[in-house]
């Protein structure tokens, strides 16, 4: 749900100015490349997520090609290279734990830096919270792992596909 209230409020945005709004994703998912997460696993397919996308009114999605090479890039060079040279961003909105570049390097603060200079909106969601819990990726995980779909279903905000 934490990602269904983020598209909201961009496609809202993108509405209200007249614009499209654009998803930004990876296929391979970073983790499948650098598995530095022992117990990291998909919680939707590639098809599944771009099925997502276009349930929740996303207009385009821009899929990045992720590999061990292109995770060497810093925050700034992510940007510049594949972001603003690439697409026409007018604003950028991004979860509040949100990281980029190599090692992680990039938060919101450092994309305000390098979204000023351009002129680019930054809006940083609030954590999203279900019956006083936040959504979070991990911790769907954490439910899918131990067969707790309810739970897990509850967060996500649909259910779990089946293949």
């Amino acid at each position: 749900m934490g990602h269904q209230s983020l598209f909201t409020q961009m496609n809202n945005y993108a509405k209200l100015n007249n614009y499209k709004s654009v998803v930004v994703t990876f296929n391979p998912h970073p983790q499948e490349v650098l598995q530095n997460k022992p117990n990291f696993f998909l919680i939707n397919s590639f098809e599944q997520v771009l099925q997502l996308f276009e349930k929740f009114g996303i207009d385009n999605v821009y899929v990045i090609p992720f590999s061990e090479e292109f995770s060497q890039k810093t925050a700034t060079q992510f940007f510049e290279e594949d972001i603003f040279s690439k697409i026409n961003v007018k604003a950028i909105f991004l979860g509040p734990n949100h990281h980029f570049g190599k090692q992680r390097e990039g938060d919101s603060a450092t994309l305000r830096r390098i979204c000023e200079k351009r002129n680019i909106d930054v809006v940083i969601a609030q954590e999203f919270k279900v019956d006083g819990v936040e959504v979070c990726s991990t911790l769907i995980r954490k439910y899918l792992k131990e067969n707790d779909r309810t739970n897990a279903e509850k967060l996500m905000g649909h259910n779990i596909y089946n293949g």
